[in-house]
């Protein structure tokens, strides 16, 4: 299984990707309620995009700096500027909370389609298995390419010099550990038709028509280096900026990829960008967030002075930078000393560049992993990655770890989530069905 997934890109930073050997099983009454989750939040989130140039309190509470400020007031040209976006949950029983959502530079979609190809035709089969349950998984790369056709579409509308059929680049910077992952996804795209190139921000010109990668021209732009990474690199950000080209994710997504927002959907101010169904949907799947600042806030039936209130409860809340990603910088109470946890209190208060978030225990399931030679049933703690893509819910990714901060960058492994339900317990409703028609 190794072998395979080296052999076919499941490659990061260097290595094969952690992995087990069986994918998560979700049943279909979790990603019900999963897919109409993300389809109400990702609504949201667009929301929030699309208000930042003119909603000024919104942009005085994300305090972007002057560079990203001016990079997310650039149009996308296309509506629904969130094209890809993986909100990151936990998930117990039929109870999903959404801990942060990645809009800026999504990762994944690739990895996890091959990796459930992998499971399906590297391990030998297993009958009993199959005898028993019925499993699925509808492949992400599909709909990634079909998103990004459709925001190409929409900008080829107000240039019609652009090509019918684009070239697609996908972008990052140079140095990048997921470049076989972007193999992945470049294979995906030919398979649809399109020449499909990656590259990175230092191989890209613009010389005020045409936007070039490697010396060839190029009118759609996955794009994977995220806003920190861009340095002095202006062409992207120019070549978007006059409908040269198509920009996936838009710069104006990264509005949804701070975790500020999770305070500001409770906001009265803030209140229009949510219909009362959307508002019902965030009370019940995101935790307690707010931004850490001085001041009284709500906590269930209590009003509360905020940074007292923290520096107290040490052990139930989390603290987390409000735009960072990859789990940098989260601090969990209970695993931080309470000298620490009060110097991170000291250092962003005043700065309001962190949020607090109530901590949501880690979900443990037991998987089958390998050691010396012999597979072996361990308990790990895991989340779930659903992606929204063009606004809906397209698939998700589980990421497995023994600790709590769960990242692929810190060591954590990938699997495919499948959707999978007991024969019998198929069959059993299939009759009651028939009995009562």
């Amino acid at each position: 299984m190794e072998k395979w997934l080296a052999a076919h890109d499941v490659v990061f930073d260097g290595r094969t990707i952690p992995f087990v050997l069986m994918p998560h099983f979700v049943s279909p009454g979790q990603v019900r309620r999963v897919r109409a989750a993300v389809h109400a939040l990702c609504g949201v989130l667009d929301r929030f995009c699309e208000a930042y140039p003119h909603d000024a309190a919104l942009r005085e509470e994300l305090a972007l700096p002057e560079r990203e400020d001016a990079l997310v007031r650039i149009d996308p040209r296309f509506p629904r500027p969130m094209r890809i976006c993986r909100l990151d949950a936990f998930l117990s029983g039929y109870t999903v909370r959404f801990l942060e959502f990645n809009a800026d530079s999504p990762a994944g979609i690739g990895y996890t389609d091959v990796l459930h190809q992998g499971l399906e035709t590297a391990i030998p089969p297993l009958p009993r298995v199959k005898a028993e349950f019925d499993t699925a998984y509808t492949p992400m790369l599909p709909e990634l390419i079909a998103t990004l056709l459709d925001a190409y579409a929409h900008v080829r509308a107000g240039a019609d010099d652009l090509p019918e059929t684009p070239r697609l680049a996908l972008i990052d910077a140079a140095g990048s550990p997921s470049v076989p992952e972007f193999e992945i996804v470049c294979a995906a795209a030919r398979e649809q038709g399109l020449e499909a190139l990656h590259a990175t921000l230092d191989d890209v010109a613009y010389d005020g028509t045409t936007l070039t990668a490697h010396g060839e021209p190029v009118h759609l732009v996955y794009r994977r280096a995220i806003v920190e990474e861009l340095g002095d690199h202006e062409h992207l950000a120019q070549a978007a900026g006059e409908g040269r080209i198509a920009l996936v994710n838009p710069f104006r997504s990264r509005v949804a990829n701070n975790k500020k927002l999770f305070a500001l959907f409770e906001d009265p101010r803030f209140a229009h960008l949510l219909s009362s169904e959307e508002a019902e949907v965030v009370r019940r799947t995101i935790p307690w967030t707010r931004i850490l600042r001085p001041g009284r806030v709500r906590y269930g039936d209590w009003t509360v002075d905020l940074l007292p209130f923290v520096a107290d409860n040490r052990e139930r809340l989390v603290l987390k930078p409000a735009s960072d990603y990859g789990g940098h910088g989260v601090a969990l109470g209970m695993e931080t000393e309470p000298d620490a946890w009060e110097a991170i209190l000291a250092r962003h208060a005043a700065d309001q560049d962190f949020i607090v978030q109530e901590y949501v225990p880690v979900p443990e399931e037991m998987f089958p992993t390998v050691e010396d030679g012999r597979v072996q049933m361990r308990l790990k703690r895991f989340n779930i990655n659903p992606f929204g893509i063009g606004g809906r819910h397209a698939g998700s990714i589980t990421r497995i770890s023994d600790r709590a901060v769960i990242n692929v960058s810190a060591g954590g492994g990938l699997l495919p989530s499948v959707i999978g339900r007991h024969r019998r317990r198929l069959l059993a409703e299939e009759e009651e069905e028939a009995m009562l028609a």
